[in-house]
C-alpha cells in the first residue's frame, strides 16, 4: 500500500472516532439503587431490620419515614414474582412494659413481594403492618404524600401514650 493511502485511512478513522464516541444512544439501566426507609404501623419497637441483607435501622411505634439508610439495588423493570427477604427484631413499644416476653427482642423473617412500580423510585419504603405483614413500596414519594402508592402514614391510636 502506498504511504498516502495509509495516511488517508488513518485520517478517516480519527475523524469518525468522535462521531461514534458522541452517540446519544445510551444503554438502558439494568438496575437502580434506592435508600431504605421504614414505616412502623405497630405498637412494637423495631430494633433493627434488613432487606436482602442491607441494614435499614430502627423504627419507633406508629412512626417512620424521615430518615434513610443507603442502599439497596433493584431491577429497572418490575416483574411478577419480584420479592425481597425482610428480617427484623421487635419488642414491646409500650412504655413501662416490663414483662420478660415484652423486653426480649424477637426475630421475624418474611419473603415479601415488592409492589409493582412503573418508574424507578429513590426509596424502598418498608411498611411493617399491624397484622404482621410487610409491604415493600419503591417510590420517590413518602407515605402521606399525595399519590403515594403505598399505605397511609402510620396513625397512633387515640389512647397511645408515647
Amino acid at each position: 500500500m502506498k504511504r498516502p493511502t495509509i495516511l488517508t485511512l488513518c485520517a478517516l478513522a480519527l475523524l469518525t472516532l468522535p462521531l461514534v464516541a458522541c452517540s446519544s444512544k445510551k444503554p438502558a439501566a439494568e438496575s437502580y439503587s434506592a435508600n431504605i426507609s421504614a414505616y412502623n404501623h405497630t405498637e412494637d419497637y423495631i430494633h433493627q431490620f434488613y432487606v436482602d441483607g442491607a441494614g435499614g435501622g430502627n423504627s419507633r411505634p406508629y412512626g417512620g419515614g424521615g430518615s434513610f439508610v443507603c442502599c439497596i439495588s433493584y431491577p429497572a423493570k418490575w416483574r411478577p414474582g419480584l420479592t425481597a427477604t425482610v428480617k427484623w427484631t421487635t419488642s414491646s413499644g409500650i412504655p413501662g412494659d416490663k414483662r420478660p416476653e415484652a423486653i426480649k427482642p424477637r426475630w421475624h423473617e418474611k419473603v415479601v413481594p415488592i409492589d409493582k412500580y412503573d418508574i424507578p423510585g429513590s426509596t424502598l419504603n418498608v411498611h411493617f403492618l399491624a397484622d404482621g405483614d410487610v409491604r415493600l413500596v419503591i417510590s420517590s414519594k413518602g407515605s402521606g404524600a399525595k399519590d403515594y402508592p403505598g399505605p397511609a402514614y402510620p396513625v397512633k391510636p387515640p389512647d397511645w401514650k408515647w
